[in-house]
């Protein structure tokens, strides 16, 4: 991402701040270790988190 704005910033924080808490309830940070359905899940659960909250910005601060 060129020169994010503070809207992809708080997005890039949120989907961060939900991957650990996903990696902190597998109980392991290896990720070696990680099975390929756990690497799946925590890809999953960091795009959707991204994509979630920019949403949510840009419902109430629409870029255009």
């Amino acid at each position: 991402m060129i020169d994010p704005n503070t809207h992809e910033l708080n997005a890039l924080a949120a989907a961060g701040a939900e991957g650990g808490a996903y990696v902190e309830s597998l109980g392991k940070t290896d990720l070696a270790l990680f099975t390929a359905q756990e690497w799946a899940t925590l890809v999953e659960v960091i795009v959707t988190a991204f994509q979630d909250h920019l949403r949510e910005a840009y419902a109430d601060d629409p870029p255009f």
